[in-house]
């Protein structure tokens, strides 16, 4: 800017004169009368946080002798937005709070995602990396389904004259990801609902991936006449090792 004046003249001058502060750190605007500053400037504290900035002293092109002397302490509304601010720190306040929002809308999203990911990817994540199982578990998530679950067991079943009972059926995978295929259990019961004959067997494939299926058939003789029921479901893998 290039300025140079004595402080004789910079008081000659600012006399009289009143500038509006805001305070960098919470915004508060104050009316003094510009010749405290000094030529110089100098440090100021503020009446309500007791926030210190250093405040340099007007520019003589911003000083004017005919300038009236504005009394706004406290500023009125309506005259603080035709009064110019004269340092900008508290500006910068307005950015920062701004970016901080920013940075915890940034975060929030970040949660979220990974959550999602967490959520989602829960039997992949458990299976890759056996030790986050215990953190599924810990929380009462069961990110390994169970046995079975996910497939969708269909059958029909023929008694002979012989008593031989016959069961033709087949396995679907309704689940969106691969299912290991468990052993099957047949349950024969009367019409009180006990058993009266049951058997296991295998299928032939091992997994299935989502809208696959397998046929199975089983049999079994001797049958009593008082079969009323058959019910077919899956074995836990762990009872059968």
């Amino acid at each position: 800017m290039g300025y140079s004046f004595t402080h004789k003249c910079f008081l000659q001058v600012c006399s009289g004169l009143k500038m509006i502060l805001s305070c960098p750190d919470c915004s508060t605007r104050f009316a003094i009368d510009a010749d405290k500053l000094g030529p110089d400037g100098r440090r100021v504290k503020c009446g309500k946080c007791a926030h210190v900035w250093f405040e340099s002293a007007p520019e003589p092109a911003d000083v004017e002798e005919d300038d009236p002397v504005l009394r706004v302490t406290p500023l009125d509304p309506d005259e603080q937005s035709r009064i110019p601010v004269r340092n900008l720190p508290a500006l910068h306040q307005a950015k920062k709070a701004r970016s901080a929002k920013t940075g915890w809308i940034v975060s929030v999203v970040l949660l979220v995602a990974v959550l999602a990911v967490l959520w989602w990817g829960r039997e992949p994540i458990a299976r890759t990396f056996p030790q986050m199982q215990a953190v599924y578990d810990a929380v009462n998530i069961a990110a390994i389904p169970q046995p079975g679950e996910g497939l969708d067991i269909k059958f029909a079943a023929k008694l002979d004259d012989d008593r031989t009972l016959s069961i033709k059926g087949e396995i679907i995978n309704t689940s969106s990801g691969v299912r290991e295929v468990p052993r099957l259990r047949v349950q024969v019961s009367d019409d009180q609902d006990l058993p009266i004959k049951f058997w296991e067997f295998s299928v032939k494939v091992r997994n299935l991936g989502p809208g696959e299926e397998v046929p199975f058939t089983t049999n079994a003789d001797s049958i009593i006449e008082d079969a009323a029921s058959i019910n077919i479901s899956f074995t836990n893998p762990d009872n059968n090792r």
